[in-house]
């Protein structure tokens, strides 16, 4: 029986449901009370929206605060803003009525003791940036935890830490954007910051979802000139789940949306391999695209050319790793060309110049599967809980409102850069914002409506409570 059936007919919920409970006496009720809750007004709408705005002091402050990782203290693991987090972790512990998952602070500390043991067995530097990386992210989610206890005052941090990686690869810069050109500075630098603060922007500004499409495309559009493609494909995505999130008011089931997601992604690479080819893209990225697609391997494996290396150094030390990945024997170094040309990569392929940096230091391109690799199995649950967070931001969290857009664009983000980018300057920071937006989001998704069942069902009990109950309540409130 449904729990419309209950809201017409109290006098069956009443006989039905706790029965011996003195406050669900049966009262009579007119038949034009339906209503079992009031409904709000345009104006009571916006009179919420505004209470939940951050006011300018606040806001300010946030930014500011996120904004002091634009100072490198040490590589990407530690900025200016690992000072305020260290100033103001401890407090996490405390007790409070601030939402807490202690699961990704359990995993990094797993994974930082994996990386430790690695280096220790396999007698390479425990100084290594990549053995201080789990531990920078678990202290930079206490530290944002802190600060921001709900979505829009994470994201304000967010901005602030958008713009501290802005001022890094702009002042200060690393060598794939040492030249000084736009193209370099937008593909190795400021693309995904960028993207963040328009997103923000629109967020604050409760621009229309139309709008927000129309923006992610043109960024989008905006990447593929700059010779980016895969922010251009992460940007039309974000677009494509926004159309169907609106679309039939949101009644779209979740495999509908995922169906129409990965049929997008083959087609758009397709079409982006036609017009590459016709010339209409440019002429670097005509260049690009034939160098990649002339072989019989696969584009996206054309284009990241390490897992081949990854996968053979994780089978050969899947438990401890290798410690670093310069540490990479070179047998199994050999042992992964073999491998590679048996998936359609020539004999004349360029694996030194792929595989390995300008240093000669050997890059394997992958948060996921580099630090599996260095460190073992146990330093891969954090990115695998991570993926989680990012299928939960992108597919279930609708109650971020105007905010959706930002946290959909970030969960799709964090999924190309766990599986296909390394770290980079403020990633950290980035997957710690994740991981707190994860957290705070509260929702089950639009696909399960037991806790909105439940809700009703408290409601109704609540609301045909005697006249006496309710007063008694009332005395001991």
């Amino acid at each position: 029986m449904s729990l419309a059936h209950y809201r017409t007919r109290p006098d069956r919920l009443h006989a039905t449901v706790f029965p011996e409970a003195d406050f669900l006496r049966e009262l009579p009720v007119p038949k034009r009370v339906g209503r079992v809750a009031p409904v709000r007004t345009p104006r009571t709408r916006r009179a919420t929206r505004r209470e939940a705005t951050l006011r300018f002091p606040e806001r300010a402050w946030l930014f500011v605060l996120g904004a002091t990782s634009a100072l490198p203290l040490m590589n990407f693991t530690v900025t200016g803003f690992s000072v305020v987090c260290v100033a103001i972790g401890l407090a996490y512990f405390l007790p409070g009525t601030r939402s807490r998952n202690d699961t990704p602070l359990v995993l990094a500390a797993v994974g930082t003791v994996a990386y430790v043991a690695s280096a220790w067995v396999n007698d390479t530097s425990y100084l290594s940036p990549d053995v201080f990386a789990f531990a920078s992210f678990a202290l930079y989610f206490c530290g944002i935890t802190v600060l921001a206890r709900d979505v829009e005052r994470i994201a304000t941090v967010l901005l602030g830490i958008a713009f501290g990686s802005v001022f890094f690869y702009v002042v200060i810069g690393t060598f794939l954007t040492a030249t000084g050109g736009v193209v370099d500075l937008w593909k190795y630098g400021v693309a995904p910051a960028a993207t963040i603060t328009v997103l923000y922007f629109l967020a604050t500004s409760r621009i229309g979802t139309s709008a927000v499409v129309i923006a992610l495309l043109a960024l989008g559009a905006l990447s593929l000139v700059l010779n980016f493609r895969s922010h251009a494909v992460i940007c039309c995505a974000v677009a494509l789940l926004l159309v169907l999130s609106k679309y039939r008011r949101g009644t779209l089931s979740l495999t509908t949306r995922v169906v129409t997601l990965g049929v997008f992604a083959v087609g758009f690479t397709w079409a982006l391999e036609y017009a590459a080819r016709e010339g209409l893209l440019g002429g670097s990225l005509r260049e690009k695209v034939l160098m990649q697609s002339n072989g019989s391997v696969p584009m996206l494996l054309a284009g990241r050319t390490e897992p081949p290396l990854s996968l053979t150094a994780i089978v050969q030390q899947p438990l401890l790793g290798w410690g670093n990945s310069d540490n990479i024997s070179r047998a199994a170094y050999v042992d992964a060309q073999h491998v590679a040309m048996s998936l359609g990569f020539e004999r004349s392929f360029p694996f030194e110049y792929a595989w390995k940096l300008s240093d000669g230091s050997i890059s394997l391109h992958s948060v996921l599967l580099g630090s599996w690799a260095e460190a073992g199995v146990f330093a891969v649950l954090l990115p695998i809980w991570l993926l989680w967070a990012c299928y939960r931001l992108i597919f279930v969290a609708d109650s971020a409102g105007p905010w959706t857009p930002l946290m959909m664009y970030l969960g799709m983000q964090t999924i190309w850069d766990l599986i296909f980018s390394p770290w980079s300057y403020n990633l950290p920071a980035v997957f710690a914002c994740l991981a707190c937006c994860c957290v705070a989001v509260h929702s089950n998704g639009r696909h399960n409506n037991s806790t909105q069942d439940t809700h009703l069902l408290m409601r109704l009990l609540r609301d045909n409570r005697t006249p006496r109950s309710r007063s008694l309540h009332e005395e001991k409130r």
